[in-house]
């Protein structure tokens, strides 16, 4: 266990056996999907992502279920997709220098003589750097928060329900170490199976194999970064139940 994790069970349930493997490669193929039509296979994977959170939040072992009810699972993922879309708007927002200046830049430099652009580029260097400083830290902050919104969505079964922040925020308090671990483990295996891909894509006898591994390992990172955090999530609300029960059993004795 890592921080009430059970790496063992989150890296291995996808190809428990034959079924679990086949299960998986249905979802490879819906990944795959995506690199042909946008967005909207995202809202099946993300559907189906959220069957394995209600599992564990059901006290029950992860594992790979049937794809059936598509458009029940469709319309999960949407509604999970709305919440971290929504969540993410600041971000969004942080990034317009970002993407303005990459814009705004060629043109001034195709434009401008030698003087102009010794005045206007630290400028716009200085505009890319305060936003880096700020946008890098907030991402992060809401790597962990945005999660905790998901599963209260999940657990309540009510978009709304992601954004009544005074629910779901004990819950992230209460367990926030669960959280920032779940996020952790997330970026550490996909920084790792990224590095893979790219160094199978840089031989030339195993590149042919990427139109493969990407849908796959997609897939993969996506079953790690929910069931990791509907641990995170399903612990914070024993630890919450914990403290609220504490204080009615000491005033009872």
């Amino acid at each position: 266990m890592f921080f009430g994790i059970d790496l063992n069970q989150t890296f291995s349930f996808p190809f428990k056996d034959a079924e679990s493997r086949k299960y998986f490669l249905i979802g490879c193929l819906v990944s795959l999907t995506a690199f042909i039509i946008p967005i909207l296979p995202f809202f099946l994977l993300y559907g189906y992502a959220i069957r394995i959170v209600k599992q564990i939040m059901n006290n029950e072992s992860p594992r790979m279920v049937a794809w059936d009810d598509w458009g029940g699972m469709f319309k999960d993922g949407a509604r999970m997709f709305g919440v971290r879309i929504i969540y993410s708007i600041p971000i969004m927002i942080l990034t317009a220098p970002l993407f303005i200046s990459s814009i705004v830049m060629p043109i001034f430099m195709s434009n401008s003589n030698g003087s102009e652009m010794d005045a206007l580029f630290p400028a716009l260097m200085l505009i890319m750097f305060c936003t880096m400083c700020i946008l890098i830290p907030f991402s992060f902050l809401l790597a962990v928060i945005i999660p905790a919104a998901e599963m209260h969505v999940v657990d309540k079964d009510e978009f709304a329900a992601g954004f009544r922040i005074g629910e779901w925020w004990p819950i992230l308090r209460a367990n926030l170490s669960g959280f920032v671990a779940a996020f952790a483990i997330y970026m550490v295996s996909a920084m790792i199976l990224g590095f893979a891909v790219q160094f199978i894509g840089a031989t030339l006898i195993f590149a042919c194999l990427l139109p493969f591994l990407l849908p796959a390992v997609t897939m993969y990172i996506l079953l790690i970064m929910y069931t990791t955090i509907a641990q995170a999530y399903k612990v914070g609300k024993e630890k919450l139940a914990l403290v609220e029960i504490a204080p009615v059993a000491v005033a009872e004795q």
